[in-house]
């Protein structure tokens, strides 16, 4: 299916090749290493395409806490958003919907403080699908 997207837009006149551009660089898949602590939980990110690799230019886009492994609610009390050590993050409030920037490898590093819980961390693609990483544990 996607292979029948690409040729089609491969047709299409100059000015709406950028439509192809949009949909490449759709990143598919999200690698979770979180690192459980009391308090909080550490979490790095690795973006990959849908070829399974690495990103080769940064990210962009929002992102939420949820306590459901679907995605379905926003956790927003006792709870806030840190960059660790990779990316940029720009909360929106609390730990609601924030903007993150990866790295120019699609490298994200974010810390997660919050009462004692499962959380999972929700990216919002561009297409509006969402991409749910692995729970990121909150110890007592």
């Amino acid at each position: 299916m996607r292979e029948n997207l690409r040729t089609m837009l491969e047709k299409l006149p100059p000015v709406l090749r950028k439509l192809r551009t949009s949909l490449a660089s759709l990143y598919w898949t999200v690698t979770t290493s979180a690192t459980p602590a009391s308090g909080s939980c550490a979490v790095q990110f690795v973006f990959k395409d849908e070829n399974g690799m690495p990103m080769t230019a940064p990210v962009s886009g929002l992102l939420y806490l949820s306590e459901s492994a679907d995605g379905t609610t926003q956790d927003l009390a006792d709870t806030s958003l840190a960059v660790l050590t990779n990316g940029a993050l720009t909360n929106v409030g609390g730990a609601g919907p924030s903007l993150f920037t990866t790295t120019a490898t699609g490298l994200l590093g974010l810390t997660i403080t919050a009462a004692a819980d499962d959380y999972y961390v929700v990216f919002v693609q561009p297409n509006g699908e969402l991409l749910i990483s692995d729970v990121c544990t909150v110890n007592a």
